[in-house]
């Protein structure tokens, strides 16, 4: 089954994890329903709390809920701007022109805020350990593992020295979300990965931590980095061309 497909003709999700990462419910209204097989579907919704796969953050998971309908979210997943919706029915058949209620798996989304969040703050680490800016080479902020690529050899004897300085950094800052035109980007940001890999855009989605960086991001963050809690540095692995730095975080 091609997303593509399902996701065609369709207009754009309204993505309201992008006004509120901290929403948890919300209404919205079926637009279209494919069936898989027995009782698993792709369902399209007009507007969705669900963050998908995608910017280096993992789906977020949940429920769908009607009267005689429940329906649990395993994935989200993304074409030209459409959220697709794959799940199981619990109880009842989706049916297009439905009204739901989306309500997300929270303590799963709010791990992945805080770990996303942390992936920002580790990025101005390494960079700062390493004396240059670094740019990545992939990440995933969130279970079942969060990790970030970066473009540099990273050995063992760094964990300590990146760890001890994300810690020092991490503080209490505020995490400000902000959309800026293009003629305004590179005057908007600061400390950004990958500038020469960031596609064209009529609007940029830039999401700052005060004081440590500026970075065109799409995913789902704290409001301040004291939400965090304690970033641990768990890992790293010597990649082609890099390094994969795995990470987690504890208490708050």
């Amino acid at each position: 089954m091609r997303i593509d497909d399902i996701a065609s003709d369709l207009p754009r999700t309204n993505r309201l994890y992008l006004k509120d990462s901290y929403l948890r419910e919300a209404d919205s209204k079926i637009l279209r329903v494919v069936r898989e097989k027995g009782t698993r579907y792709y369902i399209v919704l007009d507007s969705s709390i669900f963050h998908p796969l995608g910017g280096g953050q993992p789906s977020d998971t949940g429920m769908l809920s009607a009267s005689g309908f429940e329906f649990e979210v395993k994935k989200a997943l993304e074409s030209e701007g459409v959220i697709v919706l794959y799940g199981k029915s619990l109880e009842g058949e989706p049916r297009e022109g439905l009204v739901v209620r989306q309500k997300l798996n929270w303590e799963r989304r709010y791990l992945i805020m805080r770990l996303h969040t942390a992936g920002h703050v580790i990025d101005r680490a390494v960079s700062d350990i390493i004396g240059e800016r670094i740019d990545t080479m992939g990440a995933s902020h969130g279970p079942p593992r969060a990790y970030v690529e970066y473009k540099a050899e990273i050995g063992e004897d760094k964990l300590e020295l990146i760890e001890k300085l994300a810690n020092e950094i991490l503080d209490d800052r505020e995490v400000l979300i902000r959309k800026v035109s293009p003629e305004d980007l590179l005057s908007s940001i600061y400390g950004a990965p990958n500038l020469g890999r960031l596609p064209k855009a009529f609007v940029y989605r830039i999401v700052e931590i005060k004081g440590i960086n500026a970075i065109p991001c799409s995913g789902t963050h704290v409001s301040r980095t004291s939400e965090v809690g304690k970033i641990r540095l768990v890992g790293v692995e010597a990649l082609e061309g890099g390094s994969r730095l795995y990470y987690d975080v504890e208490g708050k």
